[in-house]
C-alpha cells in the first residue's frame, strides 16, 4: 500500500490492517498512525457504531476524535468477496489490530491463528474487555467491577480511563513485537483488555500485604489537594514529605511545624483534616495568581482550577508545545484537536489527515492490492 500523504515518522512504511470500533482499539490505530504507519480502517456497510453517536452535518464528532490519520474502506466481511479482499490486505501487512468480542474474528477469519499462518510476519493485536474468555464490557462495567468507582466516592471518572489507557497498551505491545521481529523475522500474537488496563491504571494501589496497615498511611493529602482562593481556586500538589516545610513557609504558616499535630509526617497524617481546614482558611485570603506566583519562586508544585470541563484545547502550554493542533474537514471545516502526546526530535509523530467518510477510501486501496471484485459489485 501507498500512503497518499508521505510519512517521515517513526513508523513510515508500517502498514496496518485496523479492525477496530467503538473507542479503545479506534485510539491505538491512530497513534500508529500518528506515528507514521499506514493505517487502513475497515469498517461494514453499516459503519463503525461510534459515527452514530453524534451528528453535526450528518458526522460524528467521536468518531472523528478517535480516527483521524487513517483511510477508511467498507468490507462486507460476511461475503465470499469482502472476505478475499481481507485476506489480500492480510497478505501485504505487518500488523492487524482487532476489538471484536472473543470468537468474532475467528469467525471473520481474522483471528489469530490463521492470519499469522497466512502471514508469519504478521503483529496481531486483539482488545477485548474481560479477557479472551470474557464477556463483553466497556469503561462503566470496569469501573465498577474494578473498585474505580467505590474509590471515587460513588461517583463514575467523567472520562472513558480504561478505553484511553488500553491503546498506549496496545501499542507499546505492537512496538515490542515488531522490533522483536527484525531480530527473529516472526510475527506474533498480542491479547490485552480493559481489565489489564485496569491494573495497569492504578498498579501503584494495587498491592495488599499481611501488615493489616492502610496504603499510604503517611500520605498528606491536606498538602495535596484543590483549595478555594479569593477569586478561583488552585491545587496544591506537595505529595513529597520534603516539600511541607516549605509549604508552610509559602503560606506564612511555619508555625504548623511546632504544633504537636504537624510536627511529624505521621502526625500530619493522622491529622489531615485539621491541617486542610487551617490550610483552605489561609488559601481563601488570597488570589489565584498571588498563590502561583508564591508557589513557583519556592519551586513547589501547583497548578490553576478551571471551570470548565476538558479545557486542555485553550491551555497555553499544550498550545506551546505543539499539543493542540487545526486541521480541515471536508464536512465540518477548520477542527481544533490534539496532536500526538510525545514529540521525537528526528522522526515527528504528527495528526495530519481528518477522519475518513464511511468507505472514502475503499477504491482506492483495493486497486493498491489488486482486488477488483469488492469494488465492482
Amino acid at each position: 500500500m501507498l500512503d497518499p500523504v508521505p510519512s517521515t515518522g517513526p513508523l513510515a512504511g508500517i502498514r496496518v490492517v485496523d479492525l477496530t470500533h467503538h473507542l479503545g482499539g479506534p485510539l491505538a490505530t491512530m497513534a500508529l498512525g500518528q506515528l507514521g504507519a499506514d493505517v487502513v480502517k475497515v469498517e461494514p456497510p453499516s459503519g463503525d457504531e461510534w459515527r452514530h453517536v453524534d451528528d453535526v452535518a450528518g458526522e460524528s464528532r467521536q468518531f472523528h476524535a478517535a480516527n483521524r490519520d487513517k483511510r477508511g474502506i467498507v468490507l462486507d466481511l460476511r461475503t465470499p468477496e469482502g472476505r478475499e479482499a481481507l485476506d489480500a490486505l492480510i497478505d501485504g501487512a505487518d500488523v492487524l489490530v482487532h476489538s471484536f468480542s472473543p470468537g468474532v474474528a475467528e469467525r471473520l477469519g481474522a483471528g489469530a491463528e490463521e492470519t499469522l499462518e497466512r502471514n508469519p510476519r504478521l503483529i496481531h493485536c486483539s482488545l477485548s474487555a474481560f479477557g479472551p474468555g470474557g464477556r463483553r464490557g466497556t469503561d462503566v462495567a470496569l469501573q465498577s467491577e474494578t473498585g474505580l468507582w467505590a474509590a471515587n466516592g460513588g461517583r463514575m471518572v467523567p472520562v472513558p480511563l480504561h478505553d484511553t489507557i488500553a491503546p498506549w497498551i496496545m501499542a507499546s505491545g505492537i512496538l515490542a513485537a515488531l522490533y522483536e521481529r527484525e531480530r527473529s523475522g516472526r510475527g506474533q500474537a498480542i491479547e490485552t483488555s480493559l481489565l489489564e488496563a485496569a491494573a495497569a491504571l492504578a498498579c501503584h494501589r494495587l498491592i495488599r500485604d499481611g501488615s493489616g496497615e492502610p496504603l499510604f498511611n503517611r500520605f498528606v493529602d491536606a498538602c495535596y489537594r484543590p483549595y478555594p482562593t479569593a477569586d478561583g481556586a488552585i491545587p496544591i500538589a506537595c505529595y513529597a514529605p520534603s516539600m511541607h516545610a516549605r509549604l508552610f513557609e509559602v503560606l506564612g504558616m511555619p508555625e504548623l511545624l511546632e504544633d504537636p499535630r504537624f510536627a511529624t509526617l505521621d502526625a500530619r497524617a493522622r491529622h489531615a483534616d485539621a491541617l486542610a481546614e487551617l490550610i483552605g482558611a489561609r488559601i481563601a485570603t488570597e488570589t489565584t495568581a498571588t498563590w502561583r506566583e508564591r508557589l513557583a519562586e519556592a519551586g513547589l508544585p501547583h497548578g490553576e482550577v478551571s471551570d470548565r470541563p476538558h479545557s486542555l484545547l485553550d491551555h497555553p502550554d499544550a498550545r506551546a508545545m505543539g499539543l493542540v493542533v487545526e486541521i480541515d474537514d471536508p464536512t465540518l471545516g477548520p477542527e481544533l484537536v490534539t496532536g500526538p502526546p510525545l514529540r521525537l526530535s528526528r522522526t515527528p509523530a504528527r495528526t495530519a489527515r481528518p477522519a475518513p467518510r464511511l468507505g472514502e477510501h475503499t477504491r482506492e486501496v483495493l486497486d493498491e492490492i489488486g482486488v477488483a471484485a469488492v469494488r465492482e459489485g
